[in-house]
């Protein structure tokens, strides 16, 4: 009977340590798949409207076959491969996605590379704001001594020139302006099959999810990689000991990006 009972105890207890584990292992996935992007991390204005809010953009860009990879802590380095089309951007399309635009340069030959594109201070109306008009040029910028070239032209700048030194628009305007962008960087015309990578920073994420969910049946064979920092080339880290614009801040920030980036199979 002491044995019966003693076989019975036991089976209890690895019964409930087997339970323990399942559930540390499902929280943890949960954990997981939460942590691709934060509240904080939302942008204000959609935030503000829960059919555009974080939590709804995400769930409807996935829904479409879309993915979010968060380029942080010890995430792996995302692969290129050939022929991928490749969308840099941030908020103002002056420091980070320049700087992004430069590391991808090298390989032009085998991926395709779009302008830096600004995606809350440009030509985008995703919020029906006059965002350019948020958009100021760093001044005593050394980023061509890094680069050794100048700054690209931003994407859509040229088309919509005329537009700089205005404040306002109707929404007859606005809308041209959203039907450029719809057809031309958030839903272009490619080959079957080819990949299309968005890579952004911060809250910039947001905005994507929002427009690529928006303006595409389906969202495969998309990926909207995102750096979760904010700008260090207008405010570098402290351990950096360099100025705001300086040709240092470029170095440095041109390795933090290149720790997420794989070009080995191009």
């Amino acid at each position: 009977m002491h044995l019966n009972l003693f076989k019975t105890s036991l089976f209890y207890l690895s019964f409930c340590f087997a339970m323990l584990t399942l559930n540390i292992i499902t929280i943890d996935a949960a954990a997981a798949t939460s942590s691709k992007i934060f509240d904080n991390e939302a942008e204000v204005t959609l935030q503000q409207n829960p059919e555009t809010s974080l939590s709804t953009v995400l769930e409807q860009f996935e829904a479409k076959g879309g993915t979010l990879i968060r380029l942080a802590d010890d995430a792996t380095p995302f692969q290129f491969l050939m022929n991928d089309v490749i969308f840099p951007s941030c908020s103002g399309g002056n420091n980070r996605s320049q700087t992004l635009y430069a590391v991808l340069s090298p390989y032009a030959d085998k991926i395709v590379i779009n302008l830096p594109y600004a995606t809350r201070y440009g030509f985008d109306p995703y919020n029906n704001q006059t965002n350019w008009v948020n958009n100021h040029l760093p001044t005593n910028d050394e980023f061509e001594l890094w680069a050794g070239t100048p700054k690209q032209t931003k994407f859509a700048w040229k088309e919509f020139a005329a537009w700089l030194g205005k404040t306002e628009a109707t929404e007859e305007e606005l809308a041209v302006m959203r039907e450029y962008h719809n057809r031309e960087y958030f839903s272009p015309s490619l080959p079957e099959g080819t990949r299309r990578i968005y890579i952004t920073f911060a809250q910039n994420a947001h905005v994507h999810l929002y427009r690529l969910a928006q303006t595409n049946d389906s969202l495969e064979n998309v990926f909207l990689l995102y750096y979760p920092m904010p700008d260090l080339i207008c405010t570098p880290h402290p351990e950096w000991h360099t100025k705001p614009q300086a040709q240092k801040a470029y170095v440095e920030l041109s390795a933090l990006l290149r720790l997420f980036l794989d070009f080995s199979q191009l």
